[in-house]
């Protein structure tokens, strides 16, 4: 499971930044030119932009996601599969909540396969048809 969440978002990651030298595999053995170095910025937490991953276990467990998405600095990979398979009522009536806030701050959310959600602030562009 850990891989596949690994693996969509460094598609996702490839797609946002235009790359393709990013590796999230510890267990990965090779060249140096595998993986891109990054250097720490001097900006305040409060400017960056972080990536966060939920699991959707019912509906409470919304409150986290909703938060960050009000805050405005993440972009948010839910998987939804266990709430899918638990109750598909409570399911929509999560996101329905989900988009009424992302659509209160201009961002967007969008389904990634079925057991996924891609959930972003006004500032990320996501190009929804490279999803098709």
């Amino acid at each position: 499971m850990k891989k596949m969440v690994f693996k969509g978002l460094k598609k996702f990651t490839e797609k946002l930044i235009g790359t393709t030298h990013i590796s999230y595999d510890d267990e990965m053995q090779g060249s140096d030119d595998e993986y891109v170095e990054v250097k720490p910025q001097k900006n305040a937490d409060k400017d960056k932009l972080v990536i966060k991953y939920f699991i959707l276990n019912d509906y409470a467990d919304i409150k986290t996601i909703i938060d960050y998405v009000r805050e405005g600095n993440a972009i948010i990979f839910a998987n939804i599969k266990p709430l899918r398979s638990k109750d598909l009522t409570e399911l929509k009536r999560a996101i329905s909540k989900i988009k009424k806030t992302c659509e209160a701050i201009g961002g967007d959310i969008v389904g990634l396969e079925e057991n996924f959600l891609l959930i972003y602030p006004d500032f990320v562009k996501v190009s929804k048809q490279d999803f098709e």
